[in-house]
C-alpha cells in the first residue's frame, strides 16, 4: 500500500476509535517512524510502504488505538520550538506551559536566578537556559525518573556543558537559595475529577497530575508555606492551574505576601513586593 491509502485507512479506523485528531495523529506517527517531516508525507503520498514498514506502522498504531498518547509513541514532542525526548516517566509538555517560559524570558533580570520546581521532562528550565544564557537556573522535581528525563533533553538540546543544576527536592526540601523568579507547574488536578479525563491523560504518570482531593491544590498550599524564605524582594512566581482555581491560589498568594501581576487562561503571575522602603 501507498502512503495516501495507508493513512486513509488508518485515519478511519482511529476516527472509528474516538481520537479527535485521528488524520493528525496517523501523519505524526508514520512521518516519525519513517524520519521525515509530516509535509514529506504529502509531497510523496504515492510512495510504497515495505511490508516491514507496514506492520512497524500498524504496531504503532495499535498503541494508539489502546490511548497511548502520541507524544509517547514517538518519545518526542515540540515545546517551545524543540524537540523533547518524552515517555512514560513524564507529563507530555503542554503548549500552554510556553507561557511559563515567554514571561520568564522577558521578566528574568539579567543573571537572575530561577528555579523550575516540579521540572518533569525539564521543558521549561531547558527553554529557559536556551533563551537566557545568563540565567543560573535550578530545576527539582520529585520523582527520579523524571529527572533522568530531564537529564536526557538537557544533554540533547543544550550539550553536555549544559549549566542546569537538576535536583530531586520534595517541593523546598534541601533548596537552600533564593530566588529571581520561580517557574512552577506542579500537579493541580483534583482526585475527584480522575473519571471525567480522557484516557490519553490517565496514561501519563499520576504522580504529575494529581494535586490532590478537592480543589488538587495540596501542593500549592506546601508551596506557599515555604515560599517567603526562598524568593527575593521583587521576585515572581509563575505557575499554571485550571481556571477555576485561580480565586484559591490568589487566596494562598496572599497569604505568602504576594500580589498578581499576570492572569491567563491557565497562567498565574504572582509578585513579591519589596520589603526595604527605597531611599
Amino acid at each position: 500500500m501507498n502512503i495516501r491509502a495507508v493513512l486513509k485507512e488508518v485515519t478511519a479506523e482511529l476516527a472509528k476509535a474516538g481520537s479527535p485528531s485521528a488524520k493528525l495523529d496517523a501523519e505524526l506517527i508514520l512521518a516519525k517512524m519513517l524520519d521525515h517531516p509530516r509535509e514529506w508525507l504529502i509531497a510523496n503520498d504515492r510512495t510504497e510502504l515495505t511490508a516491514s514498514q507496514k506492520n512497524n506502522y500498524d504496531a504503532l498504531i495499535k498503541r494508539r488505538l489502546s490511548h497511548e498518547p502520541v507524544s509517547y509513541i514517538n518519545q518526542s514532542i515540540e515545546f517551545y520550538g524543540l524537540d523533547f525526548f518524552v515517555d512514560k516517566r513524564v507529563l507530555s509538555p503542554r503548549v500552554e506551559t510556553e507561557m511559563i517560559v515567554e514571561r520568564t524570558i522577558q521578566d528574568a533580570p539579567p543573571n537572575g536566578m530561577v528555579l523550575d520546581m516540579g521540572t518533569g521532562s525539564g521543558a521549561i528550565a531547558i527553554a529557559l537556559c536556551k533563551h537566557r544564557p545568563d540565567l543560573e537556573i535550578v530545576a527539582t522535581d520529585i520523582s527520579n525518573d523524571a529527572l533522568e528525563v530531564a537529564r536526557i533533553n538537557a544533554v540533547k538540546l543544550l550539550g553536555n556543558d549544559h549549566k542546569i543544576d537538576l535536583r530531586m527536592a520534595d517541593i523546598w526540601e534541601g533548596i537552600g537559595t533564593s530566588f529571581d523568579v520561580v517557574a512552577t507547574n506542579l500537579p493541580y488536578v483534583s482526585k475527584d475529577y480522575k473519571k471525567n479525563m480522557k484516557p490519553e491523560v490517565l496514561n501519563e504518570p499520576a504522580i504529575a497530575l494529581f494535586g490532590g482531593e478537592g480543589d488538587g491544590l495540596d501542593l500549592y498550599r506546601k508551596f506557599y508555606q515555604g515560599l517567603n524564605e526562598h524568593l527575593k524582594d521583587g521576585g515572581l512566581v509563575y505557575h499554571e492551574s485550571d481556571p477555576w482555581q485561580h480565586e484559591s491560589l490568589k487566596k494562598l498568594a496572599a497569604t505568602a505576601g504576594l500580589v498578581p501581576c499576570f492572569e491567563d487562561y491557565l497562567i498565574l503571575g504572582f509578585k513579591k513586593p519589596n520589603s526595604k522602603p527605597r531611599a
